[in-house]
């Protein structure tokens, strides 16, 4: 499990701590490891807002087509998120009694066997969690130490944040994260659209026109974003979708 990969990983991102990092990107590296280290179906951090409401922060690219709808903010994850604790469906194939019934037929009929969500926590309070899909049940060859770890290092950077004071209200940082999240999901769309390409192409052809811009890719969003509010018409040759 935890492989020379996962703790270079790990170690990654244990560094990237250290820095003036973007919250998102980072929650996306610390989702890309856990995905990586279980061998998952898909992986999906959720992040409560001020009402206790979950929202979907971050999927991982297969996550994206195999992990919809419920599965991303409902059974585990949300209990996981609420109480502070994790939360397992070990066997979506078994007989699931109460309140997860609905969810494990869902689950089971997008090809996840199993999940097993992380609670996001900081001094006790829930921030949200990081469930983990995986496509046969959940066995002892799956250990908790990796996804434990993975879920204390999402509640750091969303404890720490990135501006200068360094000690940003966890809500303040969740509200920024979803509020990019968003603006990365709608850009994405923009750039699947003008290219013709399929979600997770999008995302990977959007991270290479802003770097090729020296922008982050939530920079770079938010300026397709504003393109698209203001003049939707420009999209079609705007400069900002030239691959040279």
């Amino acid at each position: 499990m935890t492989t020379p990969v996962v703790r270079l990983a790990l170690a990654d991102i244990t560094a990237t701590l250290c820095t003036r990092f973007d919250v998102l990107m980072l929650l996306e590296k610390i989702a890309t490891t856990a995905h990586d280290a279980y061998g998952a179906r898909g992986v999906v951090i959720g992040l409560l807002d001020d009402g206790g409401e979950l929202h979907t922060a971050v999927t991982t690219p297969v996550a994206q087509a195999a992990v919809h709808g419920p599965l991303l903010t409902e059974g585990p994850i949300l209990e996981s998120a609420r109480e502070t604790a994790v939360a397992v469906l070990a066997d979506t194939g078994s007989t699931v009694q109460g309140r997860w019934r609905t969810f494990a037929e869902t689950a089971r009929a997008a090809g996840v066997g199993a999940v097993r969500a992380y609670p996001i926590t900081s001094l006790g309070v829930g921030l949200g969690s990081l469930a983990v899909h995986a496509a046969q049940p959940w066995d002892t060859d799956r250990p908790d130490d990796v996804g434990a770890t993975l879920a204390d290092l999402a509640a750091l950077a969303l404890t720490i944040g990135t501006d200068d004071d360094r000690r940003r209200r966890p809500a303040a940082a969740i509200r920024e994260v979803l509020s990019t999240a968003a603006r990365l999901a709608a850009a994405t769309g923009v750039v699947a659209e003008v290219f013709g390409d399929d979600v997770g192409d999008a995302r990977a052809r959007l991270r290479t026109l802003a770097r090729a811009r020296g922008l982050s890719d939530a920079a770079y969003a938010g300026a397709l974003v504003e393109l698209l509010d203001r003049m939707p018409e420009r999209l079609a040759g705007n400069p900002l979708f030239d691959e040279g």
